[in-house]
């Protein structure tokens, strides 16, 4: 084994392993055991029943940054990992010692390429929170703006680089030689894991995904996404508008405040839907610690390292499954969850679909504390791979994030109807489905899917007029005579049908404005109708070209 080849800081590699093995993880590093200190390599073989989930966790609170975010991101993929790993990882701890306000300066003024008493009128030089990757400081702008400064930690991005070489060889050799591992894909999950983590060592990706979700949510009221300071964000630092407020899960902070619990439970469980199901981009870690209430009851989202994004298509499909639900038909689910499967093993497709049918079952039959639907789909979609049935990162991440809603709603008010909010989320999707202005979108896109097939469409029908004007002489018989006249029978009748259709719409909707009914689904009815004159205009257009 030449590790000199594969792995550039042998001396990292070598206490890594020390830390697995006094952890209690001997039995997967045997292998390696050449790599210990000698007094290790005599007890390695005795550790083989040590290897729990909190020897892994404490191993990677031990072992640094890396570690940690793989941690966290493991503990969000239980198709990858058992259940028992993801639960223990999701306790690990990302506060570790800060570094000096000197280095915090110096990086700072590097970033922003001006000294730090010219952008900020105060600067806190003790940090507010210190992480894994970073530390925040509380600052004030020029203009008496308060503001948190995220700064990276110095060296942290060489550190996990290094790290990786390591987690990719190892992870190549538990591949090799534990065939059990093996069925959780371990090389992947560090390929996964390198791109999630090079993309959060970047505030300028973070900044990005914070303004896009801040777009999507702007009407609504009841949610708060921070500003933030584009100017004074760069690779390594972002300034955001600074929020107070009381993490989610604070029963207590929440009573002080005299906070509607029931009412921020509403409003969070439908704000995660509509990031996860209407736009597509959501916060993929909505631990309570990222979730603030403020005084007035605004959620309030932090952190955006993490974002996941989902397919209009999927999205489509989830909600289709979630519709599903009330009718008990669980092959019908299945069909749908599997239509979201990016592979499929058909060997043990049927044990996957019985494990599902199970699963099924749990939430038809039982109450919604004990199993929800945010919860069957996590599991479902989490159990994947232990049959083959492969899910997209994406997937997982918003099951994870619809489940995780699930769970802080029902502990934050037990009594909160999740079949109601579900229903309220529903008119939310329809309403969006159907608004002009997505129907505008979906037109400008088939516009330039098919524009080729447009700008040939003026010469293909000076052609066909050129054929109608001048046809080639031909024998008409009887038979083709009847033929056309009953097509022109047909043409009559679809246009009076369809015509008759258009104008009972129109009559529909002036009755309903004559009752007092100005909106339908949320949006008004003269948008209705300039749409129906816009169809019927097109409608005779096209009949009148037909005849």
């Amino acid at each position: 084994m030449d590790l000199e080849r594969e792995i550039k800081d042998i001396g990292r590699f070598k206490e890594i392993l020390k830390v697995f093995f006094e952890e209690g993880l001997g039995h997967y590093i045997t292998h390696f055991r050449e790599h210990l200190p000698w007094h290790h390599r005599v007890k390695a073989h005795l550790s083989k029943n040590k290897r729990t989930a909190a020897a892994l966790r404490r191993s990677f609170e031990r072992l640094g940054p890396t570690f940690v975010k793989l941690g966290q991101l493991l503990s969000l993929r239980a198709d990858l990992v058992p259940r028992e790993f993801t639960e223990e990882l999701s306790k690990l701890q990302d506060e570790v010692p800060s570094f000096s306000y000197a280095k915090a300066k110096k990086i700072v003024e590097g970033e922003l390429g001006k000294p730090i008493n010219t952008v900020f009128k105060s600067f806190d030089k003790k940090p507010y929170a210190s992480a894994s990757i970073a530390q925040v400081h509380k600052a004030v702008l020029k203009n008496g703006k308060k503001v948190a400064v995220k700064v990276q930690r110095p060296n942290v991005s060489e550190i996990i680089n290094e790290d990786l070489d390591i987690l990719f060889f190892i992870a190549k050799h538990l591949e090799e030689r534990f065939p059990t591992v093996k069925d959780y894909h371990p090389v992947d999950v560090i390929k996964e894991f390198a791109i999630w983590t090079r993309k959060e060592l970047n505030f300028n990706i973070e900044a990005r995904h914070a303004e896009r979700i801040k777009e999507e949510m702007q009407d609504n009221p009841n949610i708060k996404i921070p500003d933030i300071y584009e100017d004074l964000t760069s690779h390594r630092v972002m300034v955001m508008e600074f929020i107070d407020g009381v993490n989610i899960d604070d029963v207590e902070g929440l009573k002080k405040q005299r906070l509607n619990k029931k009412k921020i439970a509403e409003n969070y469980f439908l704000a995660i839907l509509e990031q996860a199901l209407l736009y597509g981009l959501f916060h993929a870690d909505p631990h309570p610690a990222n979730i603030f209430i403020q005084r007035d009851g605004k959620i309030v989202f932090l952190d955006y390292g993490i974002v996941g994004e989902v397919s209009e298509k999927d999205r489509t499909t989830v909600m289709e499954f979630i519709s599903s639900i009330p009718e008990k038909n669980a092959d019908k689910s299945i069909d749908l969850i599997l239509k979201l499967a990016k592979s499929t093993d058909e060997e043990k497709l049927p044990l996957f679909k019985q494990h599902v049918h199970d699963i099924l079952q749990e939430v038809y039959f039982h109450s919604v504390k004990q199993a929800g639907v945010g919860k069957g789909f996590y599991e479902i979609i989490s159990t994947g791979a232990k049959y083959g049935i492969i899910f997209k990162p994406e997937h997982v991440l918003m099951a994870k994030a619809i489940y995780q809603a699930e769970a802080i709603v029902m502990d934050l008010y037990p009594s909160f109807k999740l079949a109601k909010g579900l229903k309220d989320f529903e008119k939310d999707y329809i309403k969006e489905q159907l608004s002009p202005i997505r129907i505008a979108r979906k037109l400008k896109k088939q516009i330039i899917n098919h524009k080729e097939l447009l700008l040939e469409l003026p010469e293909r029908i000076q052609h066909i007029i050129d054929r109608l004007e001048n046809p080639p002489k031909q024998h008409c018989e009887k038979e083709h005579l009847v033929e056309i006249e009953h097509r022109m029978h047909e043409l009559s009748n679809q246009k009076n049908v369809g015509f008759a259709v258009i104008v009972l719409s129109i009559a529909t909707l002036f009755f309903f404005y004559a009752e007092g009914k100005t909106h339908i689904f949320g949006i008004a009815i003269s948008t209705y109708l300039i749409i129906a004159t816009f169809i019927t205009v097109i409608y005779l257009l096209i009949h009148k070209r037909r005849h």
